[in-house]
């Protein structure tokens, strides 16, 4: 029989932690981000020899893993984590550090009853389960027409593979008024959203597959929806965030404390930004695995994955961010047996009605399933242009993790794969013109039947069987 996991991470020492944000040394931001953070990354990055390398966008070299786990652990050592509203740095040992990773707990479980889901860590090329990938994540990112609300969400709803959803699509107005944060057109706005996004799931009979949008930003906009009876419940998660890079807000760690009194899940990102105020690819990398760290001790945060963004044009895919990711995920995985990881780009860069948004998504499905992570799909345009998430875009991407694992890919075949794949949409990302590529919603879908159009499926059959002929068999 298995071994159920009790593991509780670093709950028990929250008072103690969150304290030092009073007791801790003085330190203004521009100080901490020029003076600590920067010099210190810099340094512990060369230290440890991290280097930038395009001809392995999957890690395959334990060995660098390992020198990347241990940077990371330097880097929250050496430079603690900042409290920007009282200017004091919470400061970790090195054994408090260890203690937390070592004692973090292996799965967690989201959704109610029958749609209740448990995922489990899982290694390198570790396929020998009933269900791969681990964890299939859709991801309903941007502004969203109200009026086709309810067809976006079931579109993603109804894809058999899926998890779990952050139906976290964003409505820019309610009743004529913008929605802004603290005012009750935000409150408003989630108790619409979360109703349409109950109905939806339990026309498709999935009544408690587990949502994690975070549409509002307050808290009394969210707890405003929390209702067991017609709104958000106990299988639903929400997140808590940490400031980039290193930083905290008191807000964050009443969040929480709120989260793990309700007694919800949540997730936080493993965020780093090559190009912006992490630097290259190499010290993004070790901040973004630095951001694992934090949020276990300060948060004990149930759920993650790493998040790096392009920060010279927002993209999860490039070379530079993709790269990021891969590695960030695989040195906490390898390190430790935390939770499965989300793996890969979290949305993609181009527009859903056009090819490359599949291709991005098939780079980032391989990616993560080789590397033991969940998938997560079905947004393009950057997240930023209004209508532009496909659950067509979520069922491609488990699709190919299922491929991944059938075909019981090596991470060196992965890499040769995803590089060139890479290669096909890689240029319109340099050249900062994917997000306008490919048309929305209303052009790839049959508003009525909620159904893609006959040329959208043609479309994903093409990258289907063009993948086939590249090395991972697929069906089409």
């Amino acid at each position: 029989m298995e071994e159920i996991s009790m593991r509780i991470g670093a709950r028990g020492k929250f008072i103690d932690f969150w304290s030092r944000a009073v007791t801790g040394p003085i330190c203004f931001e521009s100080d901490f981000d020029k003076r600590v953070y920067w010099p210190k990354l810099k340094k512990i990055t060369e230290k440890w020899g991290i280097k930038y390398d395009p001809d392995h966008m999957v890690p395959c070299d334990d060995e660098m893993l390992d020198r990347l786990w241990q940077a990371a652990i330097d880097l929250v050592a050496e430079v603690g984590v900042l409290c920007t509203d009282t200017r004091r740095i919470i400061e970790f040992s090195r054994k408090e550090i260890l203690d937390a990773a070592a004692n973090t707990a292996d799965r967690y479980t989201v959704g109610v009853g029958k749609d209740s889901f448990t995922a489990v860590h899982r290694g390198f090329e570790d396929y020998d389960h009933v269900k791969n990938p681990v964890s299939v994540l859709g991801r309903i990112l941007g502004p969203v027409s109200q009026d086709i609300y309810h067809q976006i969400a079931m579109s993603y709803a109804q894809v058999p593979q899926i998890d779990m959803c952050h139906f976290q699509g964003n409505l820019t107005e309610i009743y004529g008024m913008p929605i802004t944060p603290d005012s009750p057109w935000e409150m408003f706005s989630e108790l619409w959203s979360v109703a349409q996004v109950k109905d939806v799931c339990r026309q498709v009979c999935r009544p408690g597959l587990a949502d994690g949008g975070i549409r509002a930003i307050a808290m009394s906009a969210m707890q405003a929806a929390f209702d067991p009876g017609w709104g958000a419940n106990k299988g639903d998660f929400r997140c808590c965030l940490t400031l980039p890079h290193q930083k905290v807000e008191y807000k964050h760690l009443s969040r929480a404390l709120q989260w793990h009194t309700y007694g919800i899940n949540f997730y936080s990102i493993m965020t780093s930004s090559p190009g912006g105020l992490s630097g290259g690819p190499a010290t993004s990398a070790v901040t973004g695995t630095a951001e694992w760290i934090i949020q276990k001790l300060l948060f004990d945060v149930p759920l993650n994955g790493s998040w790096s963004v392009d920060a010279m044009y927002f993209s999860n895919t490039s070379k530079y961010s993709l790269w990021c990711s891969n590695h960030q995920n695989a040195a906490v995985t390898k390190n430790t047996v935390c939770e499965p990881l989300t793996g890969g780009g979290w949305q993609m860069t181009h527009g859903i009605g056009h090819e490359n948004f599949f291709w991005e998504s098939a780079a980032s499905a391989i990616s993560a399933v080789v590397l033991g992570n969940g998938v997560s799909g079905g947004t393009g345009a950057q997240s930023g242009l209004k209508d532009h998430q496909s659950g067509l875009g979520l069922q491609f991407s488990a699709e190919v993790g299922e491929a991944v694992a059938k075909a019981r890919l090596t991470r060196a075949h992965a890499n040769d794969l995803v590089k060139r794949i890479m290669a096909k949409y890689q240029p319109t990302i340099d050249s900062h013109t994917a997000h306008k590529m490919g048309g929305d919603f209303r052009e790839c879908y049959n508003l009525v039947t909620v159904q893609p159009q006959k040329w959208y499926m043609d479309m994903y059959d093409k990258v289907k069987k063009e993948l086939t002929q590249m090395g991972l068999p697929m069906e089409y």
